[in-house]
């Protein structure tokens, strides 16, 4: 599996009217783009392949935690706007909430190739991904389930055109699908796979070969989409 790959996460951006500049003839006024997360917190999927009975997987909590906003894009004026926002920061994978918040302030104007991109937290051992949630198995029986990702991979957002301006809030809704990710693993090897203290724990050193389909799907399902 490569250390840092490219992925595309669903973005959808809603607009809000809020004053960025202290005074209406400023010569280079600015605007925001703040980021939100949704989940699929609520969410269950019934997994293929199911020996007996419904076989059921849930993600029901965990975190998610960031390093870097980097945005990158041509305004209407003619410039290139690159701007890198480094601030760690956790995104609830319950509620969506990251915290602390998260602002990228540009120059307004009408960008397009827009591209932002949101990279992981990968210092030290400790996983910048834990999703938590509960596998029922072929025997009706339910199993807490624990995925851990630990890398500095990038989530890009691409957007054609998008119009930023001083009375506009742009708010960047992050959509993560965990089911989406686990969707190619049966209810067979979730059956088989190994606990660990009576935990399903995925990881790069635990029930590896699992680990790794779910992670090469971490870019499936997803898209960027501007309102």
């Amino acid at each position: 599996m490569k250390t840092m790959k490219t992925l595309i996460f669903g973005l959808t951006i809603s607009l809000g009217a809020v004053l960025l500049t202290s005074c209406s003839d400023d010569p280079n006024p600015l605007a925001n783009i703040k980021l939100q997360a949704t989940t699929t917190s609520t969410g269950t999927s019934t997994q293929t392949g199911r020996v007996s009975g419904t076989n059921d997987l849930a993600f029901t909590s965990g975190f998610i935690t960031i390093r870097e906003v980097v945005f990158d894009a041509d305004n209407n004026d003619g410039t290139s706007v690159s701007r890198t926002i480094e601030q760690i920061a956790v995104i609830d994978y319950a509620t969506g909430v990251i915290s602390p918040e998260v602002v990228v302030t540009v120059p307004a104007g009408i960008y397009s190739s827009v591209n932002l991109g949101i990279e992981l937290q990968d210092d030290g051992s400790a996983p910048s991904m834990v999703l938590e949630g509960t596998y029922t198995n072929s025997n009706d029986v339910a199993i807490p389930i624990r995925f851990e990702f630990n890398s500095g991979e990038v989530f890009e957002a691409d957007a054609t055109t998008v119009t930023l301006s001083t009375d506009t809030d742009v708010v960047g809704k992050i959509s993560w699908d965990a089911l989406d990710w686990f969707s190619v693993i049966s209810a067979s090897r979730l059956d088989a796979a190994t606990q660990t203290d009576g935990i399903i724990i995925i990881s790069g050193t635990s029930n590896a070969d699992i680990f790794s389909d779910v992670a090469d799907r971490l870019d499936v399902g997803t898209q960027a989409v501007f309102e």
